[in-house]
């Protein structure tokens, strides 16, 4: 096969991998590295309710989004690096389990917990939707073959 002709098949593949992938798994990779969140003030908030001979206030401090011109909230992105790593992984507590050799230790951290589930659906998952996709394309296959006749 022709460069060109090769080209032509798998390029617009890879072109929208690269883009609907790859693309979106970088941003999401440096985006980790930092934390966004919203600017917010604390209003002091007093409400006054009428009663018999006199009024009845009361008053609230509240913490509310800071917004800019346009009327959208104002967010600050700092930079944070491993820090949300570090949260998720919990790497003391998850070493000292490990050194220990306590298990359940490991597993009570939620991301070891999420990791050990996945990793066992998809060894169980995975082997069943092959083997059982397999058997009824071979099942397929030779009932064609048998209507088909020699």
């Amino acid at each position: 096969m022709k460069f060109k002709t090769f080209a032509v098949f798998v390029g617009p593949s890879l072109i929208l991998m690269l883009l609907f992938i790859a693309a979106p798994l970088v941003s999401v990779f440096l985006q980790s590295f930092y934390l966004t969140q919203p600017v917010v003030e604390t209003v002091e908030v007093e409400s006054c309710t009428a009663g018999f001979l006199t009024q009845n206030c009361t008053t609230e401090i509240k913490t509310q989004p800071v917004l800019d011109d346009n009327g959208a909230i104002v967010t600050t992105t700092t930079f944070v690096g491993l820090e949300t790593y570090k949260v998720v992984l919990e790497p003391a507590k998850a070493w000292a389990a490990i050194s220990n050799a306590d298990w359940r230790g490991l597993l009570s951290i939620d991301f070891w917990k999420a990791l050990r589930f996945t990793v066992t659906f998809t060894l169980i998952t995975l082997p069943l939707v092959i083997g059982v996709g397999l058997l009824l394309a071979l099942a397929v296959n030779n009932a064609t073959k048998s209507i088909r006749g020699p």
